[in-house]
This record gives structure tokens, C-alpha cells and sequence, in this order.
């Protein structure tokens, strides 16, 4: 072994690409192109990283990570179950595998990310729900360790991220409300640690300024992503003496929570209390009355992350290092029982 590569890392330190370019002194997509067998990479320079790899110890496990965040009636099973389910088939499509673990948020996590990094047992990492300065974001551009996330993020920094138009969405909702003719108009929001909440405020708020309609402070909620903490927070508005004619949500669980709440009031939803959602996920077709809700389409979203995580792995190169899905409108009868007729 050269004297340059007896200062490199052992497989137990956990060898990334990185480590195999500082050795070789070419560039990491290089190194990846020359791994996957690209021929714009001469062959004898293919041989020299392939063989410099292997004393190294590194070897690919065609694995991606993703730490499932468990925070009892905050985590979203039906979001998570689909984003899942298109990160998984898009896999089987480019020949990776899913190791999916659970930690709740805090110290551990960031340990539990550590000890996914440093053990190679993944050799891509995929990050979903960023939130206001994400810690597990931060850490993985420390490492320098490939990552996409799936949503939008305040972090900077250069990393794969792929995301729907959430301050778009939120506008589009709102401003349908609005055409109803409704002036006295709530808002349940989801926790504001999640950076997605703060886009659909601001989508929010630009559909009413845009409306000229003042936003009423106390109509301004905020809920776990649950259906229990969507009717809490539902019979916090419709306990106020004066209540809202419409109430928007920016999740479908909340939603559905919400619901219940307006027709334990002995309320219609759909004419007393238009009610509308955000995700569009299965429930909301089949609930009673079908829910109002803005597509996010969760499914792509996990396959396009995985799609482009396989792609910066294998060194190609990508048209767009932040992929924005556009957001559409899906309408039902908790906005208009009329719909029915």
C-alpha cells in the first residue's frame, strides 16, 4: 500500500466515498462513476479507485436508510405508510434495498443517525418532515453522507432535496374558501417545529392579504398530527362565541378529527362548517362526507427521492438538485354538500 493510502480509513471507521476520493485524489462522483463501471472513466483509472476500495474495505450495501421519527400521535402512519411504499418499489427498480429503524426525536436520534452512518450498513440516508433547523440535516452535511430529503427546508447547504409547492397548496385551498363567500375563516395548523407549517401559514396568509381579509388571531390553532388533537383543537374554535363559518387544516388526519368535532356541535359539515384538509390521503375519499383536500402526492415524492439518492450514488448527473412537485386541488362535499345533490 502506498504511503498515501496507509493514512486512509479502515472499514471499521466506516469508508465513504469521500474517503476513497481524498485517497485517489479525484472527485466523489468520479469515484462513483469508476465503482458502477461508467466508461467515461478510463479504465485504468476504473481499476486504480476499484482496487484502492477494496483495501480500504469499502464495499456497497445497495442500502438506503431511513429512521422512522416516533412521537406517539404526532407521526403520521398513512404519510408515512405511502412514502414508504413509493421509496420501496422505486428501490426494487434501481436495486436498493430499505432499512427502515424508529427513534424519537431529540439526542438519540442523532445518535441513532451516527450509528447508521459509521456501521455501513447503509450507503444513502432518506430525510422526510424537515423541521425548523434540522439537527439530523446538519449532521448529515458534517459527515458529508448522501442524502435526499423530502420536503422543504430553512438548512442550507448542497444536498438533493425533492418537495411540493406547500405555500402554493396552502394559497390554493384558502383562495377556494374564500370564493364561497366565507369572511370568518380558522386556521389548524400542524406543530411548528415541522418546516411545513410554517410554508402553509404563509400560503395562508398571502390568500387573505391578497383577499383583503383580516386574519382573526384567535381563530389561529395549532395540532399534533392526529385525529384526537384535530377534534380538540376543533371544539376550541366552535367554543368561541363567535365561530368560524370554515375551518382549514393542514393535514387529513386533523382534518377528519375535525369533522367529529363540528358534528358532535350537532353541525353539518358542508353547510354549517366547511371543512377542508391537506394531503389527500385514502381516508379523505371515503370519509363522511368526503373531505375537500389538496393532493400531496406522497407516493412520487418517495420514489422520486429514491430515484434521485440511486442516481447521485451512481454518480449521473442530475437535471435539478431541488425537485418541486405542484400541489392540486381536490374538491368533495365537506365544502359543499351540495355536491351530492
Amino acid at each position: 500500500m502506498s504511503k498515501r493510502l496507509s493514512k486512509t480509513k479502515s472499514n471499521r471507521d466506516g469508508v465513504t466515498l469521500k474517503d476513497i476520493a481524498e485517497a485517489v485524489g479525484k472527485s466523489v462522483a468520479a469515484v462513483s462513476r469508476a465503482l458502477n463501471n461508467y466508461d467515461d472513466i478510463s479504465e485504468e483509472t476504473r481499476e486504480y479507485i476499484k482496487r484502492v476500495a477494496r483495501e480500504m474495505g469499502y464495499a456497497p450495501t445497495y442500502t438506503f436508510g431511513f429512521i422512522l421519527p416516533t412521537q406517539d400521535s404526532r407521526t403520521s402512519d398513512s404519510f408515512f405508510n405511502e412514502l414508504l411504499a413509493g421509496i420501496t418499489t422505486e428501490g426494487a427498480q434501481q436495486g436498493f434495498d430499505l432499512l427502515v429503524s424508529t427513534s424519537a426525536p431529540g439526542s438519540e436520534e442523532n445518535w441513532a443517525y451516527l450509528r447508521l452512518i459509521n456501521s455501513r450498513r447503509v450507503d444513502g440516508i432518506i430525510i422526510a418532515q424537515p423541521r425548523r433547523r434540522d439537527e439530523r440535516i446538519e449532521l448529515l452535511l458534517e459527515k458529508k453522507f448522501p442524502f435526499v430529503v423530502i420536503g422543504t427546508t430553512n438548512v442550507q447547504g448542497e444536498f438533493y432535496s425533492v418537495a411540493e409547492n406547500t405555500v402554493e397548496g396552502a394559497q390554493l385551498i384558502t383562495e377556494y374558501v374564500l370564493q364561497q363567500g366565507h369572511e370568518r375563516i380558522a386556521l389548524i395548523n400542524t406543530p411548528e417545529n415541522l418546516f411545513f407549517s410554517s410554508e402553509f401559514l404563509a400560503g395562508f396568509r398571502l390568500a387573505m392579504q391578497n383577499a383583503n381579509k383580516p386574519i382573526a388571531e384567535e381563530f389561529l390553532e395549532v395540532s399534533d398530527i392526529s385525529q384526537k388533537d384535530g377534534y380538540r383543537a376543533a371544539q376550541t374554535l366552535l367554543s368561541k362565541p363567535e365561530t368560524p363559518t370554515a375551518i382549514i387544516t393542514s393535514d387529513d388526519m386533523v382534518a377528519l378529527g375535525v369533522m367529529a368535532a363540528v358534528q358532535d356541535q350537532g353541525l353539518e359539515v358542508g353547510s354549517d362548517v366547511v371543512v377542508t384538509g391537506y394531503g389527500d390521503i385514502i381516508l379523505a375519499e371515503y370519509a363522511q362526507p368526503p373531505l375537500t383536500t389538496v393532493n400531496y402526492p406522497t407516493y412520487k415524492l418517495g420514489q422520486k427521492a429514491c430515484e434521485m439518492l440511486a442516481s447521485h450514488l451512481r454518480g449521473d448527473n442530475l437535471e435539478s438538485e431541488n425537485v418541486i412537485f405542484e400541489p392540486s386541488l381536490v374538491i368533495r362535499q365537506s365544502s359543499d354538500l351540495a355536491l351530492w345533490l
